[in-house]
């Protein structure tokens, strides 16, 4: 789970179980080192500058949300969330079983069980490879993408009529925001 704003009143870690400020709630301030209260300032160790604002605990709370999603999502549909996942990536084309097992982050043998589970459930099929008859493709079937579609498409369809709602300064601003905060997450992992 990530935590970008959950501390307590000395500005220490609250343990394993933080606190997330609910949506419109103040964070507590946090006293200086001379004892005057700098209110939403130095929230996070080692970042002294940082302010906890309306738009940080909204990307909060998506990041949160987001993470929790695919469990949900997996469950509702009977899968497993690498199946989910698989399903995913699947739906953009024919994968390799092995390009499959880097996208999910697995190895090539959870990947095939990954592959097994989806083929026997009629969700996906292994194909010869178009190119090279000695590989294999992994294929979506129309049971697989009515399932992801079936469960996704609510979501799309709120997140559309949501940008409808942007006129284009807006949307220019919000792409800007998430993918600058898209880019500081990326960079934890170069």
């Amino acid at each position: 789970m990530s935590d970008i704003n959950s501390k307590n009143k000395t500005g220490t870690p609250s343990g394993p179980r933080r606190a997330r400020p609910r949506r419109g709630a103040t964070v507590e301030p946090e006293l200086s080192h001379v004892g005057h209260v700098l209110p939403g300032v130095g929230l996070v160790p080692g970042v002294p500058a940082w302010r906890t604002t309306g738009t940080l605990s909204a990307l909060q709370e998506l990041v949160e949300v987001s993470e929790t999603v695919p469990a949900v999502v997996a469950r509702q549909a009977g899968l497993s969330t690498s199946e989910l996942h698989s399903l995913r990536h699947l739906m953009r084309g024919p994968v390799g079983p092995v390009d499959l097992a880097k996208l999910l982050g697995v190895t090539s043998a959870a990947s095939s069980g990954v592959v097994d589970r989806l083929v026997s459930r009629g969700h996906a099929e292994r194909r010869p490879h178009p190119d090279d008859g000695r590989r294999t493709a992994v294929v979506i079937t129309d049971s697989g993408r009515a399932e992801v579609l079936a469960r996704m498409t609510p979501m799309f369809e709120s997140l559309a009529a949501l940008d409808a709602t942007l006129d284009e300064h807006d949307r220019e601003v919000v792409e800007r925001y998430l993918r600058g905060a898209t880019a500081a997450m990326r960079n934890l992992m170069a």
